[in-house]
């Protein structure tokens, strides 16, 4: 755990934070990394620079739509500035849809291409995470158990007792989706495989969670993850089945 990195600005320390700067940098790999990909590709270089602009404006608007959900979530205790990984990524991509429709442009060939980057950047997120020491994991005896700082809220939570690492579990799990869908996965079922193994992994990651995961009175049994990751699952799936009829015809 390392949740601020001191910088001195002129007499006085500046605390830069890690979560922040993880984020950034997730940020700056999904836009370079599509911006490299659609390139490769040779799509139109006019096409491509109004899709990266509409990128960005995904990433903005989905971290402020997740902060607007996560507030709800937690009954308006969340502080301002918490963000839910799954609303971003939910309304960020309808903000995408919105912005490419606007200006025109053809989403579904540049969104395969960016369906690797996108599980990149939540890596890097996750990571950033774990540096904060938020989004932890229930109390374990297992050997991946993870003893976080008498500061951190884990220990505030569940003592001086090691943790499972989920930041970790779920950010090896996205490196090895982003790996997958780049280089072993058509681009045409990209989107379908996204939405079937993320959802799928998180679903079960959720089970290993320990810290206060909000409410969605849906499904009460569920934390509002898995009920989204559920809603991952199925959409992926009404894809996957489109795509197999529409390839027997």
């Amino acid at each position: 755990m390392w949740p601020e990195i001191p910088i001195p600005f002129g007499t006085y320390p500046g605390p830069l934070h890690t979560y922040s700067l993880l984020i950034a940098l997730g940020v700056c790999h999904l836009l370079l990394g599509v911006d490299a990909a659609v390139r490769k590709q040779k799509l139109a270089l006019a096409e491509s620079g109004k899709y990266l602009y509409c990128l960005g404006l995904a990433c903005g608007g989905g971290w402020g739509f997740a902060m607007i959900v996560t507030r709800w979530l937690y009954d308006g205790q969340a502080p301002w500035g918490t963000a839910a990984a799954m609303p971003g990524l939910i309304g960020g991509a309808a903000i995408l849809f919105v912005a490419a429709k606007v200006v025109r442009l053809p989403l579904k060939q540049h969104l395969e291409l960016t369906i690797p980057f996108v599980c990149y950047m939540h890596a890097w997120g996750r990571l950033g995470c774990f540096m904060a020491g938020c989004c932890h994991g229930a109390p374990t005896d297992s050997f991946l158990g993870v003893q976080f700082p008498a500061d951190s809220p884990a220990c505030q939570l569940h003592g001086e007792q090691p943790v499972h690492p989920t930041q970790l579990y779920e950010a090896g799990l996205l490196v090895a989706l982003g790996l997958a869908t780049q280089f072993k996965v058509p681009p045409s079922y990209r989107i379908a495989a996204y939405l079937l193994a993320y959802g799928t992994g998180r679903f079960f990651i959720e089970i290993l969670r320990g810290d206060d995961r909000g409410i969605i009175h849906l499904i009460p049994q569920l934390s509002p993850s898995q009920q989204l990751a559920l809603l991952f699952v199925i959409a992926g799936g009404c894809i996957a089945i489109r795509q197999f009829r529409l390839a027997k015809r």
